[in-house]
């Protein structure tokens, strides 16, 4: 029999799951993955709030060769150096550094971090010098008035045919085959710049070599 007083009892609120908005995918790097330190901000990202006591140091990376750029703890006895290169694997095996905060842009490095990224990747470039002879070679059109070699920065309608007409004589075999058969001095120098570019991504349709986009 119904008591009185329950009959004015409210029933229970059901919890409300509904989210409230897009949930954000969880950000992490692959434990073989290259990283290499780009800048480390001992007292944490100067436009956190909180108290500089409180703050968690953090490094900003570049992944390889997937070329995404990330910011990351760092332990706060760790011996690590700026321009370190490891694996993700190593540098947390060795305690340097921890689990990643997020995925960055460009906009988002430090001057130390942009000023040091060119030149780490025209070298890396060169460290993955075959992946990259593998575009020359096979590279293909994008749409039919674009193709994929007129993305790289200086590269028009004319060293586009030069390229072409060179690859279809003989497949390049390393970057000093096309600096020595083509009108291109400088093709790791060049891609460098596009990485930049697609990290950049303002105006960036295609990506050729960064996956930064597609990481989202």
């Amino acid at each position: 029999m119904e008591r009185p007083r329950d009959r004015y009892r409210r029933p229970p609120k059901k919890p409300n799951y509904q989210r409230r908005g897009p949930r954000k995918k969880k950000q992490f790097i692959k434990k073989f993955r290259e990283v290499i330190i780009l800048d480390i901000l001992l007292h944490g990202h100067p436009e956190d709030d909180k108290p500089t006591w409180s703050k968690t140091p953090i490094a900003q990376v570049i992944t390889l060769p997937d070329f995404v750029l990330y910011e990351v703890k760092v332990n706060k006895d760790a011996d690590i150096k700026v321009q370190e290169k490891n694996t993700y694997e190593e540098f947390t095996n060795k305690n340097q550094l921890r689990d990643v905060i997020k995925k960055i842009d460009y906009d988002d490095l430090t001057n130390t971090s942009k000023a040091l990224l060119e030149p780490i990747l025209e070298n890396e470039v060169i460290n993955y010098e075959k992946e990259f002879i593998n575009f020359f070679n096979n590279s293909t059109s994008i749409t039919p008035r674009m193709h994929a070699l007129k993305l790289l920065p200086g590269v028009g309608q004319k060293h586009m045919w030069d390229i072409l007409n060179a690859r279809n004589r003989q497949k390049f075999t390393n970057f000093q085959d096309i600096i020595d058969r083509t009108s291109i001095s400088n093709p790791s120098k060049l891609i460098a710049q596009r990485i930049v570019k697609e990290l950049q991504r303002e105006g960036v349709k295609y990506y050729l070599f960064s996956k930064t986009q597609k990481y989202e």
